[in-house]
């Protein structure tokens, strides 16, 4: 085989793409080297165990998918309404969108079977749902109401990759405009009035 340097990153993310199409079990380094035309002593170079690289994909995944989302959508806009309406278009952002659902889905399906895994989902889970309701109380919910929203917000989201996947982008981006808006009110769940 040729020799080339490959980095810890370009590991993590071949482990994280096969993952994603082939699930957790596919993640051995002989498997890998071999989609990378490369010998193992690279992946020895940079990890110390398949452990090591399995927990390297959930620390990227954490990164990736949940810190850097965040930052980016308080960087877009410091309006807390404009800030849940582009967070509930992320599942309709294209292929970059459907690759982050297939990882999402690959890594909750080892997290069922895995403890670090599940620490490591429920982390994300907990940390992504409380910037979810801080977003509703800054539009004026009660804790209570803004934890709710938060949970059905968060649902959403997860769901969005798996129910209706065919739908036009137009027709589900205009689903996602309309609950952000009627959600966004502030009015107790039980007089919430659609307002699509």
């Amino acid at each position: 085989m040729a020799t080339k340097r490959l980095s810890r990153t370009d590991w993590v993310n071949a482990a994280t793409q096969v993952l994603a199409t082939s699930g957790i079990d596919m993640v051995r380094v002989d498997n890998l080297a071999k989609k990378l035309k490369i010998t193992r002593g690279s992946f020895y170079y940079h990890f110390d165990s398949r452990n090591d690289l399995l927990q390297a994909i959930l620390d990227g995944w954490r990164l990736k998918a949940t810190e850097a989302v965040i930052e980016s959508l308080k960087k877009r806009s410091s309006d807390s309404k404009e800030q849940l309406q582009e967070l509930i278009a992320l599942p309709l952002k294209g292929d970059k969108a459907h690759k982050a659902a297939s990882i999402e889905i690959s890594l909750r399906a080892w997290a069922r079977r895995d403890e670090i895994a599940r620490a490591t989902v429920d982390e994300v889970d907990s940390y992504r749902i409380s910037f979810i309701e801080d977003l509703f109380k800054d539009m004026g919910h009660s804790p209570q109401q803004a934890n709710d929203l938060a949970h059905l917000i968060y649902s959403f989201l997860i769901a969005s990759s798996l129910v209706d996947p065919e739908a036009s982008e137009d027709i589900r981006r205009a689903r996602s405009d309309r609950i952000a808006n009627f959600l966004a009110d502030n009015c107790p769940l039980s007089d919430c009035k659609f307002r699509g």
